[in-house]
Order: structure tokens, then C-alpha cells, then sequence
């Protein structure tokens, strides 16, 4: 059996033509999941009617809507042409937030709107500036989207103080740093959108979690240093850790193995790959004072990292789930990205993907990063096409979903 089949599922194949369609997370004041901001190629095609329709097709039909964001509420670019087209919309209001371009405001979208809103939608303004042709949109609106990338310091305080008085909520989009996001949270935004969250919260008043990196070190070593011998010495020193691993060889996920009488024999069955994997995983989960979204991210990118080094001659599957799953790790141990690395027993190569995006490792994460922030044009990689990454996609977070559970 091959380490990708016993660490987990193999990806489904299909012969329908997979779509192209990404998820976002939305974030509130402490960094909890609130939302999933839909991401498609398609929202920036010539017909807004067409696209917007598509989106839509692609999200509920094909791919499935619990699929892409679970029971989070799904926000949903929805154009003007659309909104004229497809009445009444055949969506849930509880599932689906409408995202609206808060420039194409008219009397005649207004009207649209309103009866939306009476059907119990709510509707979010992107992109949004303040105008006076804008006041008739705002009294519709549940939730405002400023994108800060966009604006001054001076222009964002000001647009912010005229709509606090309008009951609604404020998202910051395009919040790519832990210092934009700190001074989103002192203007009092109440939602947050962007790659900030990936980046190591500073830390005050504690120091780096020491154990945490001496089993990492141990998990993550290659050649001797990680020997079977070596790494049940790790686990075994974590009665928890273990006790884990003992569970997981018995779970369904592992195709309902026979029961175990020990350890050894539990590890021995898993293999030395997915022990090695799966130790890591737990290892980090066990980082209870960090968002569960960050793990999950790193779960997802490590799969889907994977499955494309498959289509990547130049490419090792193995070392590109590590450099997926350890592209989040500086913000769950909360240290930076070179001091971390200091400390793990990586060779050049490895370190080279995770800084520097060098080498066929990562030039995948390269385009999953890109993948996952709708920068679909820059997606593509050697012998890997944006169709491939879509596909594998849809595997991950159906990958992502199943460990998470085993994880708990």
C-alpha cells in the first residue's frame, strides 16, 4: 500500500470538467470563522449576469455548498444583470449573503434589493466608498466591505466615522498584515478578510513553546533521526499523543482495522509515513490557544500540495505536504518563519519553499497561495494547470473535513 493511500484518500476521479471556485474566510474581532467569501475566475468574465450565475451554479450545484464553507453563511458576488435576470433568486437567505457592487447603485438595483431584503437576504456592500449616492444602498445594507488596501490612513478614518451611525456592520477586505489588522480592530471594524491571520501573532509575556519544538524537531526529521524506533520514542513520552494515535489506527478513517493491543503494534500498523504525518498533526493540534482555523488551513494546503507534486515530475509529494501543512505553523507556535526553522531539522530545499517559494515545493505552495486568494491568474505551475489545482481542490477540503474530525 502507498503512504498516500494509507495516510488517507485518494483523490476522486471524475469525468466532469472541474470548476473553478475558491472560499475566503471572514473574520471577526477574535479571529473566529464567521463567514466564507466565494472566489471565481468567472465573477470577472465580460457578461456580470453570466458570471454571477455561474458562481452560483459552480458553489451549490457542482461543487456543494457544505462542501466549500459547512454551516458558515456563504457571501456571494451577485451583479447587477443578475439580480435583473433571476427573480425571485432560488437561494436560501439563511446560507447565502449578497455581496453587491456598492458603485452600481440605482434607483432600479435599489428596488431589487429591498425586495431581497424582504425575502430575509441580507446584502453587503463591496468595495464600498462613501457617497451621496450611496444613502439609499446603506439603508438597505447589513454589512459594509471597505477594502483598506485602497485608502489612506486619513480617507479610512473618515469613511468609517460616517458609517457609524448607520447600524451596520463594518468588514475590512484586503487586510494583509497583523499591523493592518490592529488598527482595523482600533477603528472598530467588525469583520476581517485577508492573509493577516497566517501571519505569527506577536507574542507578550510568554515565551515559545519549547516541547512543542522538540517534537516537531523529532516528527519532522528525515534519515535516522527518524527511524521508527525514534519517533515511538517521541510518542510515547505523550501518554496523550498516544493514546491518540492508538484511537486513529482503529477508525474507520484507516479503513476499520482490526483492534490493537499496544502502542508498537498501533504505529506498526499506521506505518512510519503516516505516523510520522499524523504525529505532527496532533502535535500542533494540541496548540489549543490558537485558532482552529489556522490547523485546518494548514491541513488543506499540505493535501493539496500534495496531490499536485503528483502531476509535478521535479516534485516530491511527501516533502510538499510538509511544506503545505508547515506554511502555518510560525502563526500557530507563534514565532516567526526563520527562527522556527532554526530549530527543525530541514535541509535547503525544504526551507528554500517555505521562505522563498524556491524549488518545485514551492512553486506549488506558490500557487496554492495564490489559488486561495482568487489570484487565479497566477496559479499555475509546471506541469500543473489552474483546472488541476481546482480539482484537487475539491479533494482537499473533502480531505481537510475527514482529519479534522480525527483530530478532535
Amino acid at each position: 500500500m502507498s503512504s498516500t493511500a494509507r495516510f488517507g484518500r485518494a483523490p476522486s476521479s471524475t469525468a466532469a470538467e472541474p470548476v473553478v471556485v475558491a472560499r475566503q474566510p471572514i473574520f471577526d474581532r477574535a479571529e473566529n470563522v464567521i463567514g466564507f467569501e466565494l472566489l471565481s475566475p468567472l465573477n470577472r468574465i465580460a457578461d456580470p449576469r453570466a458570471a454571477s450565475a455561474s458562481v452560483l451554479v459552480q458553489s451549490f450545484a457542482d461543487v456543494g455548498l457544505d462542501r466549500l464553507v459547512g454551516t458558515y453563511p456563504a457571501y456571494v458576488r451577485v451583479s447587477r444583470e443578475f439580480l435583473l435576470a433571476v427573480r425571485p433568486l432560488p437561494l436560501s437567505p439563511e446560507a447565502v449573503v449578497l455581496e453587491v457592487d456598492a458603485s452600481a447603485g440605482d434607483d432600479i438595483l435599489a428596488a431589487i434589493l429591498r425586495d431581497a431584503v424582504a425575502d430575509g437576504f441580507r446584502i453587503a456592500l463591496d468595495d464600498f466608498r462613501h457617497t451621496p449616492d450611496s444613502e439609499a444602498l446603506l439603508r438597505l445594507a447589513s454589512i459594509v466591505k471597505i477594502d483598506v488596501a485602497r485608502m489612506d490612513g486619513e480617507t479610512l478614518t473618515g469613511t468609517v466615522a460616517a458609517l457609524r451611525g448607520h447600524g451596520i456592520a463594518l468588514f475590512a477586505s484586503n487586510v494583509e498584515t497583523r499591523a493592518e489588522f490592529e488598527d482595523c480592530l482600533a477603528l472598530g471594524f467588525d469583520g476581517f478578510q485577508g492573509r493577516f491571520f497566517s501571519e505569527p501573532a506577536r507574542l507578550t509575556g510568554s515565551s515559545a513553546p519549547t516541547y512543542r519544538l522538540r517534537a516537531l524537531s523529532m516528527l519532522a526529521a528525515r534519515g535516522d533521526l527518524s527511524s521508527f524506533e525514534s519517533l515511538e520514542r517521541v510518542i510515547v513520552e505523550d501518554p496523550g499523543l498516544s493514546h491518540k494515535l492508538v484511537r486513529l489506527a482503529n477508525s474507520a478513517f484507516f479503513g476499520g482495522r482490526n483492534p490493537v493491543g499496544s502502542i508498537r503494534q498501533a504505529l506498526m500498523m499506521l506505518g512510519s509515513v503516516a505516523v510520522r504525518r499524523w504525529a505532527t498533526l496532533l502535535v500542533l493540534a494540541g496548540v489549543t490557544d490558537r485558532p482552529n482555523h489556522l490547523l485546518e488551513l494548514g491541513l488543506s494546503r499540505a493535501r493539496l500540495c500534495e496531490l499536485l507534486a503528483l502531476r509535478d515530475e521535479e516534485a516530491e509529494s511527501e516533502r510538499a505536504f510538509t511544506v503545505g501543512l508547515f506554511s502555518v505553523v510560525d502563526a500557530l507556535l507563534r514565532m516567526p518563519m526563520p527562527q522556527l526553522l532554526e530549530e527543525l531539522p530541514f535541509d535547503e530545499r525544504t526551507k528554500g519553499a517555505l521562505t522563498d517559494h524556491h524549488g518545485p515545493e514551492g512553486r506549488i505552495l506558490a500557487g496554492v497561495l495564490a489559488y486561495e486568494s482568487g489570484d487565479f491568474g497566477r496559479c499555475t505551475t509546471r506541469g500543473v494547470s489552474l483546472l488541476d489545482i481546482a480539482r484537487a481542490y475539491r479533494d482537499a477540503l473533502d480531505w481537510t473535513t475527514d482529519a479534522a474530525l480525527q483530530l478532535a
